[in-house]
């Protein structure tokens, strides 16, 4: 003899046709007894901030809270806009230094001859020059 069961979403009698493994009279009530149960769980998400508080509950984000290649290309081009801003009104004395003005001091370290800037050229016109090897001026 069968007996009847009662369907755990709307509540109805049914006869099951497989014993103790149906739990639903239909297959729209399991599908939307699955539904909202998917909800709660996204809905029941507990964040106490204290013992008097009740727990809030967590919010399914909303459409504008989604990632899109349209939101990933605005932020890529805000911040390719702002470095140019920053680009453009900082004075060059004070932008940083690059891997190439390093070597470029570098290879102007090593060099044998540096220009004296605060001496007069010679009665020919030539520059004076301060050798690093021998440590004296001379004129080219």
């Amino acid at each position: 003899m069968i007996k009847a069961e009662i369907c755990k979403y709307c509540g109805g009698d049914y006869l099951p046709k497989r014993r103790g493994a149906q739990k639903f009279c239909s297959n729209s009530c399991r599908s939307l007894n699955w539904k909202n149960n998917q909800h709660i769980k996204e809905l029941k998400v507990p964040a106490v901030n204290s013992i008097d508080e009740k727990p809030v509950l967590a919010q399914k984000p909303s459409l504008h809270e989604k990632m899109s290649l349209a939101g990933i290309g605005n932020a890529a081009a805000g911040a390719a806009f702002v470095d140019m801003a920053k680009d453009f009104v900082t004075p060059y004395a004070h932008k940083p230094a690059t891997k190439k003005d390093i070597d470029d001091l570098k290879v102007f370290l090593k060099s044998r001859y540096h220009i004296v800037k605060n001496m007069n050229r010679d009665i020919h016109g030539r520059p004076a020059y301060y050798d690093m090897i021998t440590g004296n001026i001379i004129h080219m």
